[in-house]
């Protein structure tokens, strides 16, 4: 099993040996690894390969002028210059939690950003100081809107980070589609077959093969569909992003940058009511569900990010493995970037 301190330390190295920053590069690296940790695989270390050809073509800027661009009130809105979307996006979440402590509330927009990683590792920035924050983000269009035949739309995150008295926070963190996209990429990676309704091959037939799947589908049709649909709005014209069909393609496109726009809300739980009664509902309401029987074949009743928490203290302590192929690339770029990975894939 990979021990995560030595994955993280190797991933950080490759960065930096990439001419990436040392700042972003220890954030990239964090939120790579805590993917792994949390159970996002698909948002962890294979994204690595993905984002050195990125950096190699231009289209993440190694040392970008990350920059607060407009503020007024209660909102910023941030100008990422083209670097890597979680530096970014830990810039503009602290802009958010900054305004939270003076207005209540804080809203920051970000264009001129890149694929933030995992979510939920910005959005716990807010947890910290026991704060509300919500993070969306757009992706480019992979998603074929209900009732059409081609994608009009991303996978579209929604996260939210909730403070609570309890041993982990609440939170949600997942695509409007059926599936995320680096989903579909770790079933390929691993060789293994997905639920017939996360994806269409090129006649738009519902298929279980990760390798023809061309566009992916939205969760509970129309209403993954209009929640992408407002998650686009709020990240794109909101921020003077690009947006829909016009966001350049992530796995393609490389000579282009990415042009996405995200958006940070954080709320500032004692401008509402008592932290500490907040905090005390909030655990009252994890105990309402807990308590609920479960189901035929469920174990146990779960409140949103149980399975992720429970995930990372036990990949934390027992290390956690990688697929062959996303093992086989980073022995590949430990040897281009001249840095030995010094990390055994043990199954």
């Amino acid at each position: 099993m990979i021990d995560s301190k030595k994955m993280n330390d190797f991933v950080f190295k490759v960065l930096v040996k990439a001419g990436v920053n040392k700042t972003d590069s220890k954030i990239v690296a964090t939120s790579l690894v805590e993917g792994e940790l949390y159970g996002f695989y698909s948002h962890g270390v294979m994204r690595l390969a993905h984002y050195l050809k990125r950096v190699k073509a231009g289209t993440i800027k190694k040392n970008p002028k990350i920059k607060i661009a407009k503020k007024a009130g209660c909102t910023s809105l941030v100008d990422g210059g083209h670097g890597f979307g979680h530096a970014i996006s830990m810039t503009a979440v602290k802009e958010a939690i900054k305004l939270a402590g003076k207005f209540g509330v804080g809203m920051v927009g970000v264009k001129n950003s890149s694929h933030f990683g995992m979510a939920g590792v910005i959005a716990l920035e807010a947890v910290k100081k026991d704060m509300i924050c919500i993070a969306i983000s757009h992706t480019d269009a992979s998603v074929v809107p209900f009732g059409g035949r081609i994608p009009a739309i991303g996978t579209n995150p929604i996260c939210v980070a909730v403070p609570c008295d309890k041993k982990y926070p609440v939170l949600l963190d997942m695509a409007t589609s059926v599936a995320s996209l680096g989903k579909i990429i770790v079933a390929r990676k691993k060789g293994a077959s997905v639920p017939s309704d996360w994806g269409v091959d090129a006649d738009g037939v519902p298929t279980t093969d990760p390798n023809k799947i061309v566009y992916l589908l939205p969760m509970a049709g129309p209403k993954g569909y209009g929640l992408a649909f407002i998650v686009d709005i709020l990240c794109g014209p909101l921020t003077g992003a690009l947006f829909g069909v016009r966001l350049p393609k992530m796995y393609g496109d490389y000579n282009k940058f990415r042009m996405l726009g995200h958006m940070f809300i954080v709320i500032n739980v004692k401008n509402f009511v008592p932290l500490k009664e907040f905090k005390k509902n909030v655990a009252l309401m994890v105990d309402d569900i807990h308590n609920i029987p479960p189901a035929k074949g469920f174990s146990s009743v779960m409140v949103p990010g149980e399975r992720e928490f429970a995930s990372y203290e036990k990949n934390k302590k027992t290390g956690f493995s990688l697929a062959e192929e996303t093992y086989a690339d980073l022995e590949s770029i430990a040897k281009e970037y001249g840095v030995p990975l010094n990390i055994q894939q043990k199954q």
